[in-house]
């Protein structure tokens, strides 16, 4: 594996084509390493990013103390034979225009305002640099890889935008390299939110919207978990569920020892 250290050197290089970029903050989990795999078996070659990206931290957020673990990054990317990885340079997300998003003052949006601003702003100058065939992200995400879709395509960008499966713990909590602030009973414990939200679904076939997040949000807070947002809403615009929709989401953001989770759920009508 090639590792770049600055855009003047990722410059340089002619990728084999169609390659695929797989932006992440590092500190690496089976929920990144499954989009480096899908990229391997898919794609001629694949570009890994490992980038904490300041922008996207609001006051008070974990900026300074997110967790990295380089060493061990690398390691797991050259055993999947990942083709490059790139280490930008500490000043990359410096004199940039942030770029205000769509569907952005929903859900994470609101208790975190400027949170897409950063991570939209710093895609879009990956992908304008790298100008990869395809960008794969994680659906844990759901809000983040909804609003990269709609920006690329109204950029006209020339990036397949990909959206892979979320990648469970063995207790159903939704991998992130937050649980590692948990401990392991913790984080056994916080498989619940999983399997409340799949309950939730269920509920849906026979219950209002209103009872069935009701429902929801006692069982959590009974739980121990303080909410930041439960809804339940349409998958394509994340606006209130219409007659005209064909596939909701369930989306949840809970606070649990200090440690945000989010998770969600998709159902197809």
């Amino acid at each position: 594996m090639q590792i770049i250290k600055s855009c003047s050197a990722l410059n340089s290089i002619n990728f084999q084509k169609p390659f695929a970029f797989v932006p992440t903050m590092g500190n690496l989990h089976e929920g990144h390493l499954s989009l480096v795999k899908f990229a391997k078996e898919n794609y001629s070659e694949v570009i890994t990013s490992i980038f904490v990206n300041p922008l996207q931290f609001g006051k008070n957020e974990d900026f300074a103390s997110y967790p990295k673990t380089l060493d061990k990054d690398i390691q797991l990317l050259e055993d999947l034979d990942c083709n490059y990885l790139f280490l930008p340079e500490p000043n990359f997300a410096e004199n940039l225009e942030v770029i205000k998003p769509n569907f952005s003052d929903v859900l994470c949006g609101l208790s975190r305002p400027t949170h897409f601003d950063g991570v939209l702003t710093i895609i879009d100058k990956f992908l304008r640099l790298i100008k990869p065939n395809a960008c794969l992200f994680g659906l844990k995400d759901y809000q983040q890889q909804l609003i990269i879709k709609d920006y690329v395509n109204k950029k006209k960008l020339r990036t397949e935008i990909i959206s892979l499966p979320i990648v469970r713990e063995n207790s159903g909590l939704a991998m992130s390299s937050r649980n590692n602030y948990l401990s392991k009973d913790d984080r056994e414990h916080c498989g619940i939110i999983y399997s409340c939200i799949q309950n939730a679904a269920e509920s849906l076939k026979t219950s209002p919207v209103k009872i069935v997040i009701e429902k929801a949000t006692d069982f959590l807070e009974n739980a121990g978990f303080e909410i930041d947002y439960l809804e339940v809403i349409d998958a394509n615009n994340l606006s209130l569920i219409t007659k005209k929709t064909n596939k909701i989401l369930i989306a949840v953001a809970v606070i649990y020892k200090k440690v945000r989770l989010i998770d969600n759920i998709i159902v197809s009508l």
